[in-house]
């Protein structure tokens, strides 16, 4: 028995002696909200020519309705709970399925997933001219119910569950409970797009995102951040798409800035790129969790990354406005100094690097600047893309000592990392090395401006770190505000 979102209930064999177009589809599944969104429109047209829409939602009947009414859906929509009966019935392994069944009963054909083409030429009415023209499914209901791990005893192991159901980044993760998602979603509309994940090209509803966030381990306070990394990330100008295919190693770095970072407990000092801080570590892993789940970049399968690094797994941290006597980056990128963002950069693992003796600013750019020389390829001059430069506290106290601002550490960088021509014509390198005379100084970097300087980091030690360019990505530095208050 299937109820219906109009309060009727329904066996399919009680159906009327007539053509029925049936469409199987569930919430999870972005392909089966597409084929809602564009077939259930079609009810009426379907019927004039003798075809009734049966949309079948795998669902409890109150979030079918939810997706009818937000899809436009003019047809009988009915929601299936387990064991799935119809589904199992008509052999349906993913979603959406159209099944068009003859007057009696029997099969005169289906389409499985999104096919435009193969639509038009089963139903008598055509489906939208619009793109994608075709579009994998997923898997139906009934799949998760075969494929539930049995555990020793007949105890269901949750953690062991999402491990097999590809939901993890290698490590153990909080299973996503409708009640931990839906308090990770407080008032917000769960459906709300922030539109489709490179490259697989999942939709990042909210809900989704708010499950990823769920499965890192994040609290609720967190999740603002979070979307608006995820947004920051969506931004085609920031080429999620390049980074997460490619065979190079970057991941995404989030930097956070603003009355945020103290008020939910971000790390900006002491340790700040390593392990131990809640907020950091979930925040930066549950934006790698949207990459992999909903977009597809999964290692070994369209992340093509050789090597990847760690921070592949999770890179966030805050900038320690309170150490710094700079503005923050936040201001830099255009934002009132009391706004709270998140700015991501493509970008490699960090190099750290220790100067201890420098006495001169001058002495100081040049050690922190040539550590760098070496990043991506010790040949390839000059870079066209964005290198991170964190710069520790008693650093940047001996650039704040001289009076020296952000700018002249930048310029300082960029002007004395340079090596003539001649010097670089060693295996990889570039067309402009290779055209120009072989005493020409080439520098590391073609602009300035793709040095990003942060400041983070505890009180002692005369450390920084570098992280290498997202390399061939034309990938720019993304900041987002974030939707936050007290």
């Amino acid at each position: 028995m299937l109820e219906s979102v109009d309060g009727g209930v329904y066996r399919l064999d009680d159906l009327p002696g007539e053509r029925v177009a049936l469409l199987f589809a569930h919430s999870e599944c972005p392909t089966s909200k597409l084929a809602l969104e564009r077939l259930g429109p079609l009810g009426p047209g379907l019927a004039a020519r003798g075809t009734r829409l049966v949309c079948i939602v795998q669902e409890p009947l109150e979030t079918a309705a939810r997706l009818a009414r937000q899809n436009g859906v003019e047809a009988l929509v009915l929601a299936e709970r387990p064991p799935y009966e119809a589904a199992r019935a008509f052999g349906v392994e993913t979603v959406p399925t159209t099944i068009v069944l003859s007057a009696d009963g029997s099969v005169e054909g289906s389409v499985v997933g999104w096919m435009a083409d193969a639509l038009n030429e089963l139903l008598p009415v055509r489906v939208p001219d619009a793109e994608p023209r075709w579009k994998p499914g997923c898997e139906a209901r009934p799949g998760h119910d075969l494929n539930l791990p049995v555990r020793a005893a007949g105890v269901f192991d949750e953690l062991e569950d999402m491990f097999e159901r590809g939901w993890t980044d290698g490590l153990p993760v909080v299973p996503p409970t409708a009640d931990r998602v839906a308090a990770m979603l407080g008032e917000r509309d769960p459906d709300r797009s922030l539109g489709a994940v490179p490259p697989a090209l999942g939709e990042a509803t909210v809900a989704r995102v708010a499950a990823c966030a769920v499965l890192a381990g994040c609290k609720p306070a967190y999740f603002p951040v979070v979307l608006a990394a995820v947004e920051a990330v969506l931004d085609p100008d920031f080429n999620v798409h390049g980074q997460a295919v490619t065979t190079s190693p970057p991941g995404q770095i989030a930097i956070v800035n603003g009355p945020v970072r103290n008020a939910l407990g971000f790390n900006s000092g002491m340790g700040v790129l390593g392990p131990g801080n809640r907020a950091n570590l979930t925040v930066g892993r549950a934006v790698r969790l949207v990459v992999q789940l909903t977009g597809g970049g999964v290692p070994g399968g369209l992340d093509r990354a050789t090597l990847g690094h760690q921070g592949k797994i999770s890179f966030c941290f805050a900038e320690n406005e309170e150490a710094s006597p700079w503005e923050p980056l936040s201001v830099e990128r255009g934002f009132p100094s009391d706004a709270s963002t998140v700015s991501l950069i493509g970008g490699d693992a960090p190099l750290s690097i220790s100067d201890h003796r420098s006495k001169t600013p001058r002495e100081l750019a040049a050690t922190i600047g040539w550590a760098a020389a070496a990043t991506w390829s010790p040949f390839w001059w000059p870079l066209d893309a964005t290198s991170l430069f964190v710069l520790g506290h008693e650093h940047v106290q001996l650039f704040a000592q001289a009076g020296w601002s952000k700018a002249d550490v930048r310029e300082a960088i960029f002007e004395q990392v340079r090596r003539p021509a001649r010097e670089l014509r060693h295996g990889e390198t570039t067309p402009l090395v290779q055209a120009a005379d072989p005493d020409t100084a080439i520098a590391k970097w073609d602009d300035p401006e793709r040095i990003v300087i942060v400041v983070a980091g505890g009180e002692a030690g005369r450390f920084s770190a570098v992280c290498g360019p997202s390399l061939g990505m034309q990938a720019s530095v993304i900041t987002r505000e974030v939707q936050w208050t007290t």
